[in-house]
């Protein structure tokens, strides 16, 4: 399969579910928050728990990725920081760029990207990528729509409660026993787990109805660039510091190149925290990555 029918095949059923939210909140008038509510209670705490809690790696490879993944995020929030900070835009605004630029689409697509470019054999490596990342930008989203109204103790103390970083420690410590889960326990978390991308991508069509098409500003950009190619290059940077190379390092550089998390929409819908700016940030860099994923699988493989 070339690269242009892996994005069409990989991006374009994205594109379809959130067309498909797009035209029946216009028919319906449906609101997003109930389906925002269920995933960000139920479907979402079930995904993050399901892709955890029996995965087997190497302790020490594990270690590296998880420090390549926030070294990513890092570089790319710092520089949003700095980018925003000097155009005169902060408090929410700011960190609702810091939170798209640092926080990518590590799931549905980056797995699938990276089984198709490298084989199924990395998914263990991949999966690790997107729990370090998913987990942490989740915290993160939390964390800074709560520091709007209360104290950066409490922020904090809201983001690490937050449903799906509470089942992100659950399943480590399930992993770490060792022992399977009974399978009336098993099956409906992957039930779950499965409803969680497809109703996501259906939500955030029906708010970017409400959103209306992005509008292209100091935040939309900073995004793009800091997301698309600072992310990856601070993720490689430290990877290959680390030692790593070959799946291990092709892996982070696929992984940190997506383009921003739906589940950034998810938190900021949930906490009515800069929802139109960051649904135009996910949607928007998400068509530009169109053009600039190849260039990293070129680079990549």
């Amino acid at each position: 399969m070339s690269v242009g029918g892996l994005l069409l095949d990989v991006v374009g059923p994205v594109v379809v579910l959130v067309a498909i939210g797009a035209v029946v909140g216009t028919r319906l008038g449906i609101d997003p928050a109930p389906l925002s509510t269920a995933s960000y209670w139920l479907f979402g705490p079930a995904f993050v728990f399901d892709n955890l809690y029996d995965a087997d790696l190497a302790r020490d490879l594990v270690v590296k990725l998880i420090v390549a993944s926030l070294a990513s995020m890092a570089g790319a929030a710092a520089v949003a920081w700095v980018v925003m900070t000097i155009a005169r835009q902060r408090g929410a605004a700011r960190s609702a760029t810091m939170l798209t630029s640092a926080y990518g689409n590590v799931g549905n697509a980056g797995l699938a990207i990276s089984a198709f470019a490298l084989g199924d054999d990395v998914l263990p490596i991949a999966s690790v990528v997107m729990l370090s990342i998913n987990i942490t930008g989740l915290a993160m989203g939390v964390g800074l729509a709560a520091a709007r109204t209360t104290t950066i103790g409490r922020a904090i103390g809201r983001a690490l409660m937050a449903p799906m970083t509470v089942a992100g420690v659950l399943a480590i410590v399930v992993n770490a026993i060792g022992r399977g889960l009974p399978l009336i326990v098993e099956r409906p978390i992957q039930l779950m787990s499965d409803a969680m991308i497809p109703t996501m991508l259906i939500t955030l069509g029906l708010q970017l109805v409400l959103t209306g098409m992005p509008h292209w500003n100091a935040g939309l950009l900073t995004t793009i660039g800091a997301k698309l190619a600072v992310a990856p290059l601070a993720g490689t940077g430290a990877a290959a510091a680390l030692g790593l190379d070959g799946d291990p390092l092709s892996v982070v550089a696929i992984q940190t190149a997506m383009p921003p998390a739906v589940f950034c929409a998810l938190v900021a819908i949930q906490h009515d925290y800069e929802r139109d700016r960051i649904t135009s940030s996910v949607v928007a860099t998400t068509i530009v990555s169109l053009l600039t994923i190849p260039f990293v699988l070129a680079l990549a493989t």
